[in-house]
C-alpha cells in the first residue's frame, strides 16, 4: 500500500473519531507536506525512522522553518507512524520517534496594565467593537481556546446561572463560570445581536451576520498586534493569563485542569512555574545586594576589616 492511501485512510479514521475540523485540518495540512517529502507512491513499508528525522531537517534547512514550528508539522507524522503502526501497516520503534529539540519560549502572562491596556481598544459604542471586547474578555476570564469561542453558541450560555458549557477538544464538553464583569458584557452584546435578523445560534457573527471563523479572531489579534505596545499578543496568550492569574490568586490546580479542558495533570503544571515568575515580576524582590549596597547602611561598613584566616590556615599569598 502506497502512503497516499494510507493518509486517506488516516483521515477518515479520524473524522470517525469526531475530531473537530481545526484538528481535521491541521493533519490535512502538515500530513500533505510529508507526502510531498516522501513522494505519494511510496510503499508505507519503507517509512522508518530516518525518515522521520529527515523530513524534520528537511523542513528546518531546506525550508528555513523554525525549530518550534518544526516540531509542530513533526508531530502530525508523528501521529500517523504510531497510527501505522497500532494497525500493524509497519513495524518500527515507534519510542524513537523523537521530535527536533527546540529552545522553549519564555511564556510571559500579560501584566494587568497590558489587559486594562487590551481591553481599552475596544467599546461598546458600536457591534462590532463589543463583539471584540467580549470575545478578549471570554478569553480573559474563561481561559478559551481560539476553536473554543468560534464554536460558541447562544444555547451555550447560561446568564442566569453565569456558566458556559464549553466544547472542547476530542468533542468533550466542560462547565466554565464567569464574572459579573463578563456578564455585563455578554449582556451588552446580547442587546446588539437582538436588533439584528439571525439564522444561526452561533453566539459571535461577523459583520455581513455570518458566524465568525477561526481567520476572524486571527484577524482580529494580527490587528491589534499591530498597534504599539501590543507587539507579543496573540489569542493564546489571554488563556495562558488566566490560568497564570488563577494559580497566582490560590487556585487549585485540579480545579484548572477541568477548567482549562486538560485531559492530564502535567499540562496544566507548566502554570504553577509560570504564576512563580508572577510573583517575582509583581511583588518586591528582596535583593540581598541592594541590602549591602544601601547608602544609608554603609556607614556600618566604615569599620569592616578582612577577617582572619582560620587558625593552622595561613593566607594565600601570590
Amino acid at each position: 500500500m502506497n502512503i497516499l492511501k494510507a493518509y486517506e485512510m488516516f483521515m477518515q479514521e479520524q473524522k470517525f473519531r469526531g475530531n473537530s475540523v481545526y484538528t481535521l485540518e491541521y493533519y490535512e495540512r502538515t500530513l500533505k507536506m510529508f507526502l510531498d517529502f516522501c513522494s505519494p507512491d511510496m510503499d508505507i513499508e519503507d517509512l522508518d525512522i530516518m525518515i522521520f528525522k529527515s523530513y524534520q531537517l528537511h523542513l528546518f534547512e531546506s525550508r528555513k522553518i523554525n525549530k518550534i514550528s518544526v516540531r509542530t508539522y513533526a508531530r502530525a507524522v508523528k501521529v500517523f507512524y504510531r497510527w501505522l503502526y497500532f494497525e500493524e501497516y509497519i513495524d518500527i520503534d515507534i519510542n524513537r520517534l523523537n521530535l527536533m529539540k527546540a529552545n522553549k519560549e519564555v511564556i510571559l502572562p500579560l501584566t494587568d496594565v497590558e489587559v486594562k491596556n487590551l481591553l481599552a481598544l475596544y467599546d461598546n459604542t458600536t457591534i462590532l467593537n463589543c463583539r471584540n471586547r467580549t470575545v478578549i474578555m471570554l478569553m480573559l476570564d474563561c481561559g478559551l481556546r481560539l476553536a473554543e469561542v468560534v464554536n460558541l453558541k447562544c444555547s451555550d450560555i447560561d446568564m442566569n446561572n453565569r456558566y458556559i458549557i464549553v466544547n472542547g477538544k476530542g468533542s468533550k464538553q466542560r462547565v466554565v463560570p464567569f464574572g459579573s464583569s463578563l456578564h455585563a458584557q455578554l449582556s451588552a452584546y446580547y442587546n446588539y445581536r437582538s436588533n439584528i435578523t439571525v439564522v444561526f445560534d452561533s453566539l459571535f457573527l461577523t459583520q455581513r451576520n455570518a458566524p465568525i471563523t477561526n481567520n476572524t479572531i486571527k484577524m482580529l489579534f494580527a490587528r491589534i498586534k499591530k498597534k504599539k505596545g501590543f507587539s507579543r499578543i496573540y489569542p493564546h496568550l489571554l488563556r495562558h493569563t488566566f490560568a497564570t492569574n488563577f494559580v497566582y490568586n490560590g487556585g487549585n490546580l485540579e480545579v484548572l485542569r477541568v477548567l482549562m479542558g486538560h485531559s492530564t495533570i502535567n499540562i496544566t503544571q507548566i502554570y504553577i512555574h509560570l504564576a512563580a515568575q508572577m510573583h517575582l515580576v509583581n511583588d518586591n524582590y528582596n535583593s540581598n545586594l541592594d541590602k549591602l549596597l544601601d547608602k544609608k547602611k554603609q556607614s556600618s561598613y566604615k569599620n569592616y576589616s578582612v577577617m582572619a584566616p582560620p587558625t593552622g590556615l595561613e593566607p594565600v599569598t601570590s
